[in-house]
């Protein structure tokens, strides 16, 4: 099982994203499902509406991405996990008191992290810089190995 924050999964679905080519190439080489919670759900569907509200897409891609994100959860490429709100809450009061002051991290980036953690999911895949500090320095494995546009 891999786990992927929603600037890895957004990157994968838009194709105007800086990171879809690499994100695109990363993905054909994973061979495990991508953990897709309830967060990152919300944020992979909010980020495919706020796309359509900014203009950054139309109507029918934003359509067809989300047939793409049902597809790919029918064909198990996404794999629903359900996490314990009470482990994970604290879990992430834990990591913001040790490394907020260092990294700098938002609350997302610590429930992303952190929901990593609780669910034991390693890699950790994603394009935040933030969140890619924070996987490393609780130990978890983070891909793409450096982040580039090629």
């Amino acid at each position: 099982m891999i786990y992927a924050d929603t600037s890895f999964l957004f990157a994968i679905y838009q194709r105007g994203d800086v990171f879809h080519v690499p994100a695109k190439k990363l993905m054909a080489r994973l061979k495990e499902p991508i953990a897709l919670t309830l967060l990152g759900e919300l944020e992979l569907l909010n980020n495919v509406r706020r796309g359509l509200a900014d203009k950054v897409i139309d109507q029918r891609e934003h359509d067809s991405i989300l047939r793409q994100i049902s597809d790919d959860e029918a064909d198990g490429i996404l794999a629903r996990r359900a996490v314990n709100e009470i482990e994970l809450y604290a879990r992430a009061r834990a990591l913001s008191k040790k490394f907020t002051p260092e990294t700098y991290a938002r609350s997302l980036d610590i429930l992303h992290v952190a929901t990593a953690e609780v669910l034991r999911i390693s890699p950790f895949v994603s394009f935040d810089a933030r969140q890619r500090t924070l996987a490393q320095k609780v130990g978890l494995a983070v891909l793409p190995r450096t982040i580039g546009n090629n």
